[in-house]
């Protein structure tokens, strides 16, 4: 059987459990004594083990059964978890994640890093080999070494465990919400312990009319059959008991056999299977939805300007609001899922550069959209390198200084308004301003004489230029001249800004605020020429009636005088090349930390407008992000404000 078909699933999967690996890891060498640690990594471990054997990548087969024989090994206080042991198990968890994105590029999991990993396996490492799975099919069950752990220890808890068989009515509709409604209904008495078909094909209907399943739980075979009797459109409920060779309490029926396990010390059964909960979406068919709310959202401010639709106008327009909110938070995901990969990264370079470094997360469940997300990894990834490697100091220099050995960096997020912000902030030697302004004049980026005029947050804005570095020496780690210009571009690329705020000695912190999403936002639209622009309305602070006497040139630019402060002046008419028909309103928007002023002909209002990419195929000027569909018809070009502060 080809299960090539499979592939995407593996791979999503295979990460999931990868991801949760790598934390469970890092709480091991904190904790190496926990058995529930151990439990739930050997749990991991021989998921992965059969997912892999199944689609034919026996090198990561291979590698995880090895795995599984230290960790039982540990399990049974056979070795203990040294560094060694650890510094294995990480290694181990590096293959399988390298050797899965070969996987999804090449098809093969034939890595040399993989075969090392088993090489070291063999070479000493385990003290025995516990030997390939051995459990018995009961009837058309096929439960795994996890599963019959969890059913022998239910049972010798006084619980009961049921093999369940259930059938629906010929003709029966939404299967899938009927497998969920039997489902919901078990698990408000027990736990689910293994499905068949998978609870993937009952979410997506890849079943006939009858699905079985393993239940523990605390009610009698009558109480369960009643209560699936009641859901609609079911035709037959058929209950047996289960029994695991070695639990002390012995039911009489069928008897599902298997290796036996070591009693581990557990609180509660975790069930092994929830339906309906989450449902994985291709972000492609995520989009064509996106766009299908963008065309509703461009005729629904088509139709508000036809005044005699009245009450239908007002409905149209709330079911569009909703469907666009619930759409939104579609495409929302927690962003733990880029944080999640820093910890292991902070231990491997603290371990590296002979540091001390304790990496604290708050507000990793905050969400955003997905794209942004994705965007987001490596500009946070270089920015954390940066604090452990330039910031915190080594232990010897911290205690001399006063400070705990262990240096502390921060990552936190959080929402504010439509923007979520997100710090990282060290307790490390902080930003030498001094030697900034220095290295700013050594390399011809400003004069002497300007160097001494600029302010903090000014020179703070050179460490953003490309080459720039205060660094005496390159590293592995940083310190190359590059990177922090990347940072800003990939920010401002997603409509952000990013500053820095330090103290000498105390430490850094990076801000960086971003949008919730980057498809529907508020903007103001305004007219330039006869044209309409649009601008967002998240960089916007003010609007101000222009005055001609608050107008001067300075340097040959034009600059605001408003309300005690100097700001640039921009007439969007001269920046396109089109005719000034005379400036009546400037737009005051704060950028990067900058503030500057948009002088327009008139303004329109606020409006909900969909960014629509511009093809790179149109020669436009670099300063507009996108284009949108305004109610009238017409094309609006929406305003790129990083850009436009930057010319």
């Amino acid at each position: 059987m080809d299960y090539k078909e499979y592939l995407p699933m593996f791979l999503d999967e295979t990460r999931e459990n990868l991801i949760q690996l790598n934390r469970l890891l890092l709480d091991l060498e904190k904790d190496p004594y926990n058995n529930e640690l151990l439990n739930e990594i050997f749990r991991i471990a021989h998921t992965i083990k059969g997912m892999s054997a199944t689609m034919g990548y026996n090198n990561m087969a291979a590698l995880t059964h090895s795995m599984e024989n230290i960790l039982d090994d540990l399990r049974k206080d056979k070795i203990k978890a040294d560094k060694n042991i650890i510094d294995l198990l990480f290694f181990s968890f590096d293959a399988l994640d390298k050797t899965l994105e070969l996987i999804a590029s090449s098809g093969t999991d034939e890595s040399n890093i993989i075969k090392e990993a088993i090489d070291r396996f063999s070479q000493g490492n385990t003290v025995t080999d516990s030997g390939s799975d051995k459990d018995e099919k009961s009837r058309r069950f096929d439960l795994n070494q996890y599963d019959i752990m969890v059913l022998k220890e239910a049972i010798e808890k006084g619980f009961n465990a049921y093999k369940i068989y259930v059938r629906l009515k010929e003709g029966t509709v939404l299967k899938s919400v009927r497998a969920y409604m039997v489902f919901k209904t078990l698990e408000d008495g027990g736990e689910i312990i293994h499905s068949e078909p998978s609870v993937t094909d009952l979410e997506n209907e890849n079943f006939g009319l009858d699905f079985s399943l393993v239940l523990v739980s605390k009610n009698s075979a009558e109480e369960l059959r009643d209560k699936i009797m009641r859901i609609a459109e079911i035709d037959t409920v058929e209950i047996s008991s289960v029994s695991i060779e070695g639990a002390s309490k012995i039911p009489k029926e069928d008897t599902v056999t298997g290796e036996q396990e070591p009693s581990i010390e557990r609180q509660d059964i975790k069930g092994s299977s929830r339906i309906g909960q989450t449902i994985r979406i291709d972000v492609e068919r995520l989009d064509e939805l996106m766009n299908l709310v963008g065309e509703l959202v461009i005729q629904r401010t088509r139709l508000a300007q036809i005044r005699e639709l009245g009450n239908a106008t007002d409905e149209l327009a709330r079911i569009t609001n909703e469907l666009q909110s619930l759409v939104m938070k579609v495409r929302m995901i927690p962003i733990e899922q880029v944080f999640n990969r820093f910890p292991r990264m902070i231990r491997d370079l603290s371990q590296e550069l002979n540091k001390k470094v304790r990496l604290e997360i708050y507000g990793a469940e905050t969400e955003l959209d997905k794209t942004v997300v994705d965007a987001m990894g490596d500009p946070l990834m270089h920015l954390l390198r940066n604090a452990v490697d330039h910031g915190i100091e080594t232990p010897e220099e911290r205690v001399k200084l006063g400070k705990p050995e262990e240096g502390l960096v921060k990552l936190s997020a959080y929402h504010e308004g439509n923007n979520i912000y997100i710090e990282i902030e060290d307790d490390g030697a902080g930003i030498n301003i001094e030697k900034v302004r220095k290295k700013a004049i050594e390399k011809g980026i400003v004069t002497e004489d300007g160097a001494n005029r600029m302010t903090e947050e000014d020179l703070y804005g050179v460490l953003f230029l490309p080459g720039f570095s205060t660094s005496e020496k390159a590293t592995d780690v940083s310190g190359r001249g590059v990177g922090m210009d990347v940072v800003k571009r990939r920010v401002e690329e997603l409509n952000g800004s990013i500053r820095l705020e330090s103290k000498e000695g105390k430490g850094t912190r990076v801000i960086i605020r971003l949008p919730l999403t980057l498809a529907i936002i508020q903007s103001l639209l305004v007219k330039v020429n006869e044209e309409t622009y649009a601008i967002p309305l998240s960089n916007i602070e003010e609007i101000v009636k222009l005055d001609r006497s608050e107008i001067a040139t300075i340097k040959n630019r034009e600059v605001l005088y408003s309300r005690g402060r100097v700001i640039p002046l921009y007439r969007l008419s001269q920046v396109f090349g089109l005719e000034d028909d005379g400036c009546n309103f400037a737009v005051i928007v704060r950028t990067g930390g900058k503030q500057l002023g948009i002088a327009v002909d008139g303004l329109i209002g606020e409006e909900e407008i969909v960014i629509k990419s511009i093809d790179k195929m149109v020669n436009l000027n670099r300063s507009f992000v996108g284009a949108t569909i305004l109610g009238n018809g017409r094309v609006a070009l929406i305003l790129d404000v990083n850009t436009l502060a930057n010319t």
